[in-house]
């Protein structure tokens, strides 16, 4: 069954399969509340290197409607031009699931257009997990508006 950890209850661990994380910025035991958040913490600051520390080599990734790509290259380059085409964003955890070696975070992104204008979305990304690390990364979002 999957577990739901809201941002009210990030202070106190729930009782999880916790995540491992080897090899990228942080060590130890997560809950998927503070795994996501670590992800969207590198993502807000628009640390590249950083996000490229937490995935696979072979990771799949999958903006919106874009295409899917593969391979860390792909998965940084992808990033790096998202990042490039907005002044800023900030990502909020509703909440995060886990079930198995699947991470499902519910968001609200507030975005910073190049023009000053600011816009609020809801988003879902779901993560796919291997050895504590992003095999494969989905962003269910209409990202549409931040461009209009």
């Amino acid at each position: 069954m999957p577990q739901e950890i809201s941002a009210s209850d990030a202070a106190t661990p729930a009782p999880d399969e916790p995540t491992e994380r080897t090899g990228g910025a942080v060590s130890g035991v997560l809950t998927p509340y503070d795994h996501v958040r670590e992800i969207f913490a590198a993502f807000d600051a628009k640390d590249v290197p950083a996000l490229a520390a937490m995935v696979t080599d072979d990771v799949r990734l999958r903006l919106g409607n874009a295409a899917m790509l593969q391979g860390k290259p792909a998965f940084v380059d992808a990033v790096g031009d998202f990042a490039g085409s907005v002044a800023g964003f900030r990502h909020d955890v509703i909440n995060a699931w886990s079930d198995g070696d699947a991470l499902i975070a519910e968001l609200e992104v507030h975005y910073t257009r190049l023009d000053g204008g600011e816009i609020t979305l809801p988003c879902c990304n779901v993560f796919q997990l291997r050895d504590g690390s992003i095999a494969d990364y989905r962003v269910y979002i209409d990202i549409t508006p931040v461009y209009a």
